[in-house]
């Protein structure tokens, strides 16, 4: 009995669920029949600058419009408002008055009524347009050429490594824009990238970040990171010495290092001990204990990688000349 009188009020729970739906729905449409009055919300884009000028600040980016029209025509524009943004021409519809020696630049939305009109259709009576002036603010157009900055990792495979310097093309660009923008800028960055597990020299194009009220002459740079297979190898590099005084002769012992090193095979035959320098300062000779100066690795070729080596420290000798 109690399974029967569930069973039979789920019945009539899903009856009224649907007579509910349907007369819901009937009012909606009856009252997307109606004519009403109400605010729009509408994205505006400028365009057509004045020959050397660029746009600066925070323009407005959004005006209201009052506009009248029936139900399901309002609907269906504010479903497309935020893709429809209207145009403002600025070699049209562009005024501007002085604050002293200062232009200030603006627009009188009424001048663009009949075009915003226009891009509404006949179906949208269009009683109004707020604010009634949209401030803008310009600023000259100036150039500049800036470095570009490759922004990247990568890893290797197994006995793989970079084998040079990365190179990018072009690595010099033109950017333009306001002077107090293009001020701040020293570098152009590129998007960030990874590669994995790389075997060989790799070329790739990469887009650089884009800068706002900023144009590039380039949206994107050309890099290459050259790869090769390596080996291990030990080379003697002879120990410098530095800030030596003219009348002392400083021999260290031993006089050079081992250094260790992972070279690409290309460059195994041609790398030199000349290629590093190794060096000890006279003057830490003061601070030096048991007679030991460190050694410092300050010059690698680019084509090596995880240096080391030994020993970190060395004997010397002073004599007189």
């Amino acid at each position: 009995m109690f399974g029967k009188s569930r069973a039979k009020l789920n019945q009539r729970l899903v009856i009224f669920l649907f007579f509910l739906i349907v007369s819901t729905v009937i009012w909606y449409l009856s009252k997307l029949s109606h004519e009403y009055s109400t605010m729009l919300s509408y994205p505006v884009r400028y365009e057509n600058f004045p020959t050397g000028k660029v746009l600066v600040g925070e323009p407005p980016r959004k005006i209201q419009l009052k506009v009248k029209a029936f139900g399901y025509t309002l609907l269906k524009c504010k479903l497309s408002a935020a893709l429809s943004p209207i145009d403002l021409d600025l070699s049209k519809h562009l005024s501007q008055s002085f604050e002293g020696s200062k232009a200030k630049h603006f627009i009188l939305t009424y001048r663009i009524r009949n075009g915003v009109a226009k891009e509404l259709g006949s179906e949208i009576l269009l009683e109004g347009i707020e604010p009634d002036t949209l401030f803008v603010e310009l600023a000259d157009m100036v150039e500049k050429k800036v470095q570009v900055k490759p922004t990247f990792e990568a890893t290797f495979e197994r006995q793989y490594m970079q084998s040079g310097n990365f190179s990018i093309e072009p690595d010099i660009i033109k950017i333009s824009g306001p002077k107090s923008i293009l001020d701040t800028i020293s570098v152009i960055k590129t998007k960030p990238v990874k590669f994995k597990d790389l075997n060989q020299k790799i070329t790739k194009k990469i887009s650089l970040v884009p800068i706002r009220q900023v144009i590039f002459s380039n949206r994107s740079v050309q890099f290459t990171l050259p790869v090769e297979k390596y080996t291990e190898l030990t080379i003697k590099v002879p120990v410098e010495v530095e800030n030596q005084p003219d009348n002392i002769k400083l021999l260290v012992i031993p006089k050079s290092i081992d250094v260790k090193c992972n070279v690409v095979l290309s460059k195994y035959f041609g790398l030199k001990p000349n290629m590093f320098k190794a060096v000890v300062d006279y003057n830490f000779i003061e601070n030096s204990l048991n007679k030991k100066l460190k050694v410092k690795l300050i010059s690698v070729p680019e084509f090596v990688g995880l240096v080391d080596f030994t020993p970190k420290y060395v004997e010397y000798i002073i004599e007189k000349r």
